[in-house]
This record gives structure tokens, C-alpha cells and sequence, in this order.
């Protein structure tokens, strides 16, 4: 053999024997001497975010949820730097407490909206971390104080008290969708199509007074489906920082990454996403309202020019978020009015579908719910003409507690809501594990909603009674303490901001199909039929609403 090509030989031989013991090494380190050691969980887990990441690219991150703790206890290791934790009250109280200051983990890098500003290596806790625009990216911020600062400009906005005013809007859209359902007669519907129908006609007329269409031609144009595929991209990307980070600057190595786990996919010809009018129609009118607030007109006596305020065009939750822009603009400034009019839908239309989906299947599913929840929607609606939140709506009791339990048991996150242990300090114990700082650590909802210490003895099973105080052991105390240590709309001080927008509209949405309709679920596919990843949705659901021929004059 020629000199060099021995030496060739020796050379990859070299590189193969060097990667093969730098390889063995960090296995065994991360198996046996790793600070996570000590915490119990699948050996492969500790080894790499891989084996994770199977089970999230094909949907099965719900079935893993259920078992993990099952199997392994309260605090479970899921990856070489990662722990769930499901503790009870204990657990959700020191990861998502207000007091904390426990940042969120490299995992929302995946759904940032921006592009990074600029990186730097942290050797503390040996990872990339990114530096991020001021931009009103509620999801991903990383920075808390920024956070609490946007939070508390938008919290009078998406008040209860404010959002009120908007029930007619939903009121309007839940009527016209009975009407095109009762045109629809007894044929099966795809349960979660509808709901996205219902909820992206909902956000439509609250925000913008404007309507995609949707319920007349009772098909949503497969956005649903387009949108929660990109919920596996990202849901498979975020267990990978790094490289989600690489792929900012380097979009080839995102490609790649994505056809090696199979995640990339391709929109269809002719496919019309919603949001393309949702940015033109609020950008329009964004445009518009700044570019002359005061607009000078003249009088017809003296023909001198004076200032006239031009109104609002329309009532809805854009007007008040220009309004909010006007007399706040150094705060809330017009690149976070711009961003937070379209993150309306962005954060909502999944949401909302999977809620809705949830919330409608449990129901009908269930005998005795179905049959009090139509009960009450019809006997409330038929009592009294004005069924506007708090007077009708507030005594729902009944309806509300199926909601909360239909959204308990399916919430609409099937994956950790990652944390970090702070990296100053020396750690924390949790359940009696000390968890080193940098480390993720999250409850993931689908386990925590099982825990007998907050929800009972027989939290696997659909009881709306629980929510009653009347009906359950413990009474209001049991009530209050599921109310705040659930995790529905996220967790602590990162609760969902559209909270009470989203309650208003599935309550009035549940209410006005279950007063006009009976629903049967035709098709129920078992749980590990449905794929679910970071959002998680019930798909393949189908369900006829037979119509019971009440009037619709007032939902």
C-alpha cells in the first residue's frame, strides 16, 4: 500500500478510535456521573435529547406524559440536562412561583417570532444563549422584567371587565354557525374543523369586525392542519437549541435537521392562509388611524382649518389597541400594537380549537354531562332575553365545570412548560431531589392534571362535579386550590394573557351549540390515535349535531 494511503488509514482510524472513546465517555458520564444521576427515568433518556425527540416527532408525547410518573415518581429525567416534575402543589408553587424569577428553558427558542440580535457562549451553563429584540413576543420572551412590563400595558385590554363589551360579537358568529349546522342536518362533521371555524370567525369579528368566511363555506381551508404540522417542526426543534439556534443565521442546517427527523413539510397549491388579510386588514387600518389621528377640517363660517378626532372606524379589540398605542406610544409602541393585533390569532386560533375540540367531544361523550349541560343551556336561555356575561352566562355553573374538566384532562400543551433553575445559587430540591442550577426543569400539564393531591382520587376519570363546590370533598377550598395550581392557561406569572378572551368565547360557544343541539360523537380514535406535540389537539374526532329546533333569537 502507498505511504500516503496508509497514513490516510491511520489518520481516519485515529479520528474513529478518538470519537468512539469521546463518545463511550460522555455516555457513561452522563449515566453515571452526571449530577442528574441520581434521578430516576429511562437510561436512553439521560444519554441524549433523541429519545425524547422520537417520541415527539410521532405524536406520542401524551401517552409518555401518563406513564413516565407512573412508573419512575414525582421527578422523572428526561434528558441529559432535563426533569419533569409532578409534585403536587409543592411542585407547581416553586417552578412557576411569581417569586422565582426562573426564566424559561432554551426550548422556546423553537417558536421565537424574531430573528436573534446576537448570541454569546455562557460557559456557566455551557450552552448558546441568544440575545433577543424588544418586539412583544409574549410566547418566547426570555427577558421577565421586559415581560411583566408588556404584561402590565395589555392587562387592562384583555380585562374581563373590558372584554364584555365584545359578547354580542361572539353571540353573532355562534348564531350564524347553528344556522349553516342546521343546514348541515345529520351528517358528521369533523369535530375539530369546526372548532377551528368557530374560533377563527370568533377572533375575526372580536378583533377586526371581519369575517374569513369560513363558517359559509363550512371549511377552514385546511389551516388547522397545515399549522399543527408546524407544531411538529417546532416541538422537535426545541428539545434541540443549539441547532435551532444555528438555523437563525443558517437555514440550511434547519432544512437538513428537518428532513432528517421528518419534519419538514410542504404547504399545498392554492392553500390561503388566514393571516395573510388578518396582517393586511390590521395593518390597513393601523396605518391609517396613526397616519392622522387628528384630522383638520374647515369650518363653513370663518373657513378656518380646526382639529376634528377621527373615531375609531369599528368597536372592536383593534380599536383599543390603537387607542392604548395613542395614549401611551413611548410604552406600548406602534411595533407592539402591529405585533400584538396579529398575535391574537396567532396564539389563539390553536388554542381555542383545541379547547373547543376538547370541550365539545368530553361532553357529548359523556351521558349524564351532555344531558346537564343542555339542560341548563336551555333552561337559562329560554329564562331570560339577555344571556350577556354576568347575568345568563354567570349561572351556567354546570357548563363552566364541564369546560374546566374537559380542558384538565386534554389541556391544550401535551409537553413540559420548560424552566431553568437559576444558574446563580446552588440549586433547588424539589421532592426531595436536588436539581443543579441551568437545569430544565417543567410540569407537563397531562401528568400534573392527574395528581391526586390537587384533583382527587379519581382524577383519571371526566367529572365536571369537581368544580363544584357543592359536590366535592374539600368544597371551596378544593375548588380554589385546583383554580390555581392547574396549568389550562399556562403557569404562574406566564399565564395566557387572552385568558378571559378565551373563556368568554368557548363558554358562549358551548352554550349556543348545546342549547340548539344534541351532539353524538360518531368517532372517538383512542388516545394514542390522536398525535399531539407541544400543542395538542384531539383529531379525527366526528360528531353529528342534531338540531332541536329552539329558537336562536338569543344565545
Amino acid at each position: 500500500m502507498h505511504p500516503i494511503a496508509v497514513t490516510i488509514v491511520r489518520l481516519l482510524l485515529w479520528v474513529f478510535n478518538l470519537a468512539t472513546l469521546t463518545l463511550l465517555t460522555v455516555v457513561t458520564y452522563r449515566i453515571c456521573f452526571h449530577p442528574l444521576a441520581r434521578i430516576p427515568g429511562p437510561r436512553l433518556a439521560a444519554v441524549s435529547n433523541v429519545w425524547q425527540a422520537r417520541y415527539v416527532r410521532d405524536g406520542r408525547i401524551r401517552q409518555l406524559a401518563l406513564t413516565l410518573h407512573k412508573k419512575y415518581g414525582p421527578v422523572v429525567r428526561v434528558g441529559p440536562e432535563e426533569v419533569w416534575v409532578c409534585d403536587g402543589v409543592q411542585g407547581v408553587r416553586q417552578i412557576y412561583g411569581a417569586v422565582n424569577g426562573w426564566e424559561k428553558s432554551d426550548f422556546y427558542y423553537a417558536t421565537a417570532l424574531n430573528k436573534p440580535t446576537s448570541w454569546s457562549w455562557d460557559w456557566r451553563s455551557f450552552r448558546l444563549k441568544l440575545q433577543w429584540p424588544d418586539t412583544l413576543d409574549l410566547l418566547s420572551e426570555f427577558d421577565t422584567k421586559r415581560y411583566r412590563g408588556q404584561r402590565r400595558l395589555i392587562g387592562p385590554t384583555y380585562s374581563a371587565t373590558n372584554l364584555r363589551k365584545f359578547e354580542p360579537a361572539v353571540e353573532s358568529v355562534v348564531r350564524r354557525a347553528v344556522e349553516e349546522l342546521k343546514k348541515v342536518g345529520d351528517r358528521e362533521v369533523d369535530l375539530k374543523q369546526w372548532m377551528h371555524i368557530l374560533a377563527v370567525e370568533c377572533l375575526g369579528e372580536v378583533v377586526l369586525s371581519w369575517s374569513p368566511g369560513y363558517i359559509k363555506a363550512r371549511s377552514d381551508g385546511g389551516t388547522s392542519g397545515q399549522s399543527y404540522m408546524g407544531w411538529n417542526r417546532k416541538s422537535v426543534f426545541g428539545l434541540f437549541p443549539t441547532v435551532t439556534a444555528v438555523g437563525f443565521w443558517l437555514k440550511g442546517a434547519s432544512r437538513l435537521w428537518a428532513d432528517l427527523w421528518g419534519v419538514t413539510f410542504t404547504t399545498p397549491k392554492g392553500f390561503k392562509p388566514f393571516f395573510t388579510p388578518v396582517y393586511q386588514k390590521s395593518s390597513k387600518r393601523i396605518t391609517t388611524a396613526l397616519k392622522a389621528p387628528l384630522e383638520p377640517v374647515k369650518t363653513k363660517a370663518k373657513g378656518k382649518a380646526k382639529a376634528k378626532v377621527v373615531a375609531p372606524p369599528r368597536e372592536d379589540l383593534l380599536a383599543d389597541l390603537i387607542d392604548l398605542h395613542l395614549s401611551r406610544p413611548d410604552e406600548f409602541t406602534e411595533n407592539y400594537l402591529r405585533r400584538m393585533a396579529v398575535t391574537n390569532f396567532g396564539a389563539g386560533h390553536e388554542t381555542l380549537c383545541s379547547t373547543l375540540t376538547s370541550v365539545i367531544a368530553h361532553i357529548a361523550s359523556h351521558p349524564e354531562a351532555h344531558r346537564r349541560v343542555c339542560s341548563e343551556a336551555r333552561g337559562e336561555a329560554s329564562a331570560s332575553a339577555d344571556t350577556t356575561m354576568p347575568d345568563t352566562a354567570e349561572k351556567l355553573n354546570y357548563t363552566k365545570a364541564a369546560i374546566k374538566e374537559a380542558q384538565r384532562l386534554w389541556p391544550v400543551i401535551g409537553m413540559s412548560l420548560a424552566r431553568r433553575v437559576p444558574a446563580a445559587g446552588t440549586g433547588e430540591v424539589i421532592a426531595g431531589r436536588h436539581i443543579p442550577p441551568g437545569t430544565t426543569v417543567g410540569c407537563n400539564p397531562v401528568a400534573l392534571h392527574r395528581d391526586e393531591t390537587i384533583f382527587g382520587s379519581n382524577a383519571d376519570e371526566y367529572r365536571p362535579e369537581r368544580w363544584l363546590p357543592s359536590d366535592v370533598d374539600g368544597g371551596e377550598e378544593r375548588v380554589r386550590t385546583m383554580e390555581r395550581f392547574n396549568l389550562i392557561y399556562g403557569g404562574g406569572s406566564r399565564t395566557c394573557p387572552g385568558k378571559y378572551l378565551a373563556e368568554m368565547i368557548v363558554l358562549k360557544v358551548a352554550a349556543g351549540l348545546f342549547r340548539e343541539f344534541d351532539a353524538e360523537i360518531t368517532v372517538m380514535p383512542k388516545d394514542d390515535e390522536m398525535p399531539c406535540y407541544f400543542m395538542a389537539m384531539m383529531s379525527g374526532v366526528t360528531v353529528r349535531f342534531r338540531y332541536k329546533g329552539t329558537e336562536i333569537s338569543n344565545l
